[in-house]
């Protein structure tokens, strides 16, 4: 008992003994809570279902065993990481917590079972026996507040991991592009390195025919080891792309899954800003369940402040031998009384509490605008350089090439001046795969700021860039316009 609190005992008449048990039973029968079997996983599933992602249940092993392919999509890559991301696994595993929390908000303590045995000091007289019962009426009157505060707080939780989920989803899409990207460009390099090979195979060839001088002939050469050096650090990045998909995807660097090197085509448009904003507003689970916090705080701290002056409250029946044989039986109580405090420090607590609930919903609701805005913008300028790449510094590159050729050819330049344009147009190779990745990444990052899957992502097609077709010399010349989908027609014929 606390040295600050006064208790009053009560003891009632004998008639008020069966209500008090009645009461007993009432608290009993009021407190069960019934535990869900998934834990409420099936609930999570529904916020994730409900924001565009699939939520795959059933047998894990069958499951993955049909997802993981020499082939995977992002679409494949999100839903392993899903189901076999072990972080998430631990994530979800946060709902045993919160479900403790209602089942135990929704029962009442254990009743006291009280007993003594006195011995008297005179012959032949009996013992004095006492039994006794009590249990808490505060927490039946309590009972209704504290449920309901737990179910808040557990639907804030549930909100929290969708969240988490939604968040695991966007770093495989991530890791996924990253991979692919990684991988195309490695393609690339890779192509370039077996060009500058085979040039300096012919190099040597030609100086053998006194047709190339030493200088000319190094120089060959060192393109060559450098064009592999830099097929080489495209690989390792491959490999290292490749661990991060496989760490976020929950699966071993050297199992049988792999991405074909073909990121899909840029959409024709993006989704309006205004449209967006409206969407993450509605969407975003982790502004949700700040939202329900400041609510679930709001609401306890209106229940302290009235449960504040009430004290414990304990009901109990007690029954008595006394030493002559008399039996007494009747009913107790024990009321703490409110004198020395009531629960100030609690209500502080809340109160700066509530404050910080409060805040955290308005920084959450300007990060969410901001990040939507950054991601959008990111968007939109990854959209322009793909654009600027395609259009015109690729065919720019690729005529500036052929043209040094037919120079190179009559003398007009060195093989340096040839090289070098070359060179350029290698990069812009480069250049245009990577912004068409950052473009997808943008995408991604778009997602995860809307907190739902975008609206526009229905439209993407089958249309995919193949490196090696990229690079083809193109049919007509250098005045032939590029082709930059690599698996498709020219721009001028595309309709």
């Amino acid at each position: 008992m606390n040295q600050n609190m006064t208790t009053a005992h009560i003891s009632t008449s004998p008639r008020w003994s069966w209500r008090i048990a009645a009461i007993a039973l009432a608290l009993g029968a009021s407190g069960c809570a019934v535990v869900p079997a998934d834990l409420g996983r099936s609930e999570v599933d529904s916020l994730i279902t409900e924001r565009g992602q699939t939520v795959d249940t059933g047998d894990t092993a069958a499951l993955l065993a049909s997802l993981i392919t020499p082939s995977l999509s992002a679409d494949d890559a999100v839903r392993i990481a899903l189901i076999n991301n072990p972080e998430l696994q631990a994530t979800y595993a946060k709902l045993g917590f919160a479900v403790a929390d209602v089942y135990e908000a929704g029962r009442i303590r254990n009743p006291f079972l009280s007993g003594s045995v006195l011995t008297p000091n005179r012959a032949g007289e009996r013992d004095q026996v006492s039994l006794g019962l009590v249990g808490s009426f505060t927490d039946l009157i309590t009972l209704p507040a504290r449920k309901r505060l737990a179910a808040a707080e557990y639907a804030a939780v549930q909100q929290q991991i969708g969240a988490a989920v939604l968040e695991t989803a966007a770093d495989a899409e991530s890791a996924y592009y990253q991979f692919v990207g990684a991988k195309q460009v490695a393609v690339l390099r890779t192509q370039i390195a077996k060009t500058a090979g085979l040039s300096a195979a012919l190099a040597e060839r030609y100086h053998d025919a006194g047709n190339l001088t030493p200088r000319e002939l190094a120089m060959e050469r060192a393109a060559a080891a450098e064009a592999q050096l830099e097929a080489f650090d495209a690989d390792a990045k491959a490999y290292a792309m490749r661990i991060a998909l496989g760490t976020v995807m929950g699966l071993r660097v050297n199992g049988h899954w792999d991405a074909p090197a073909q990121l899909p085509v840029p959409l024709a448009s993006d989704e309006p800003l205004d449209e967006l904003l409206e969407l993450a507003a509605q969407s975003r689970l982790d502004l949700a369940a700040a939202h329900a916090h400041a609510d679930m705080v709001a609401d306890q701290r209106g229940v302290t402040g009235w449960t504040r002056w009430l004290g414990d409250l304990e009901v109990g029946i007690e029954r008595e031998r006394e030493t002559d044989g008399a039996r007494l039986k009747g009913s107790s109580v024990d009321w703490e009384l409110p004198i020395f405090t009531q629960n100030k420090d609690a209500l502080l607590r809340l109160d700066a509490d509530l404050q910080m609930a409060i805040a955290e919903v308005r920084r959450l609701t300007l990060a969410v605008g901001n990040e939507v805005h950054l991601a959008f913008a990111e968007t939109a300028d990854a959209r322009a350089r793909v654009t600027l790449y395609r259009d015109r510094l690729v065919p720019a590159r690729v005529a500036i090439s052929a043209r040094a050729k037919e120079e190179e050819a009559f003398m007009l330049i060195g093989i340096f001046e040839l090289l070098e344009t070359k060179q350029q147009e290698y990069d812009a190779y480069q250049g245009y795969l990577e912004v068409v990745r950052d473009y997808w990444l943008a995408r991604t990052e778009l997602t995860r700021a809307i907190g739902n899957t975008l609206p526009g992502s229905q439209n993407i097609g089958k249309e995919r860039l193949d490196v090696e077709k990229l690079i083809q010399p193109k049919k007509g010349g250098a005045h032939a316009q590029h082709n930059m989908h690599g698996d498709h027609k020219p721009d001028g014929d595309s309709k």
